[in-house]
């Protein structure tokens, strides 16, 4: 099962498939908060972020810019991530 979430980039919802477990709305807000915060910082020097890496014990959240609207997080490695992105239609 891939694991994601579409989202726009103040943290409203689109389109995903999360665990259960997760709060989808909370996840989607702090993918968010986290890409602009990385954002911010690297336009401090004059640079662009292309993507979020947040590495855990029990797995990768990968943020990057879906369009110029929206963020995709998702759940897995990257090369999951790019095999999806793919393939994959809103």
């Amino acid at each position: 099962m891939k694991k994601y979430a579409v989202f726009k980039k103040d943290g409203t919802y689109i389109k995903g498939n999360l665990p259960e477990n997760m709060e989808t709305e909370r996840f989607c807000i702090m993918c968010a908060a986290a890409f602009g915060a990385a954002s911010t910082a690297q336009k401090e020097y004059g640079d662009e972020t292309r993507k979020l890496v947040i590495d855990g014990e029990q797995g990768t959240v990968i943020i990057k810019p879906f369009d110029k609207n929206a963020l995709v997080a998702y759940i897995g490695t990257e090369e999951e991530m790019d095999e999806f992105l793919k393939t994959f239609k809103l």
